[in-house]
């Protein structure tokens, strides 16, 4: 894949305007069947999404996950394609007719009421996960850090994005955002209160206790925190993953119960749900991107950070 030219200011602004509204709004004004066609045939050019896109397939072919370049590029560009439409999508649906079309829920029966946390990671298309739930009776309640510091550096398109996304995402879930500094504390209250929380638990860590896995066949470390949060508070865990199965255009959901059994053996079953999903299809990892935060990829001469 061939590096585009830096652009002049002007034109990286429009390629955001492009990227983050234009086309995923557009694209969520079609029927499914045909934007996900449209978003297919668009993923050929190698533009889209470079700053994610370009480390991301540097990362998976150093850690042989890109047997292919050209092929894992494209899939991955359709990916985000598809996930930066879907914010959009959802609102613009009539939800429960689109559930009942698209959106497919497999594994272990969910529970009628909290509390219950959810534990996924970033991999997949995974935007359904929340208007599912709410129409199931489990609208999440989604903690998120306070956005002003993490986008002191953004542009202002960039910002603007994220404040928006963060809009529909509390649009799809039913449920304002929770904006706390201490996001831990938020939780294990949800929890002790009876509520359905969730979170995405594929995160570089620097904890010294953290417990050891595998991840992409390759060791790290993954920390233990959301499911202490939930031993102590008495909730159930569900692992879940959420992709976009992207031959037929299907919203894939599956539900794991993990068992009342110690944070630690917890953290190494998700784990494994995620390498598992990783060695079926590379290009669903979001988290290439900044794999060097994980493990030693082959060839590096850093160690994890």
């Amino acid at each position: 894949m061939t590096r585009p030219r830096h652009p002049h200011p002007w034109r990286k602004r429009g390629r955001e305007v492009v990227e983050l509204f234009l086309l995923p709004l557009f694209a969520a004004l079609l029927p499914w069947p045909l934007s996900r066609r449209l978003l297919r045939l668009l993923s050929r050019f190698p533009g889209w999404y470079w700053p994610e896109a370009a480390p991301a397939l540097a990362h998976a072919a150093q850690a042989g996950f890109a047997p292919d370049p050209e092929a894992f590029a494209r899939r991955l560009r359709w990916r985000l394609l598809i996930e930066h439409m879907d914010g959009f999508l959802v609102p613009l649906r009539r939800r429960r007719r689109y559930i009942a079309r698209y959106v497919r829920v497999d594994g272990d029966p969910l529970p009628e009421r909290g509390p219950v946390l959810f534990v996924g990671t970033h991999y997949g298309c995974g935007y359904w996960l929340p208007p599912t739930l709410r129409e199931r009776g489990l609208p999440l309640n989604i903690v998120a850090p306070q956005l002003g510091p993490l986008l002191i550096h953004s542009s202002l398109l960039e910002n603007l994005y994220v404040r928006m996304r963060h809009w529909l995402l509390a649009r799809a879930a039913g449920r304002p955002m929770i904006y706390r500094g201490n996001a831990a504390q938020a939780i294990g209250e949800l929890l002790q209160n009876g509520e359905a929380t969730f979170g995405l638990c594929d995160m570089p860590t620097r904890r010294p206790d953290a417990i050891e896995v595998e991840l992409a066949g390759m060791p790290t470390r993954l920390a233990q925190n959301m499911f202490e949060l939930a031993a102590r508070a008495g909730a159930p865990v569900y692992l879940f993953s959420s992709d976009t199965e992207l031959e037929t255009g299907l919203r894939r959901i599956r539900f794991t119960r993990l068992p009342d059994v110690s944070p630690e053996r917890q953290v190494r079953q998700f784990a494994a749900m995620l390498d598992r999903l990783i060695h079926a299809d590379p290009t669903g990892w979001r988290f290439w991107s900044i794999a060097p935060s994980f493990f030693r990829l082959p060839g590096a001469d850093s160690t994890p950070h």
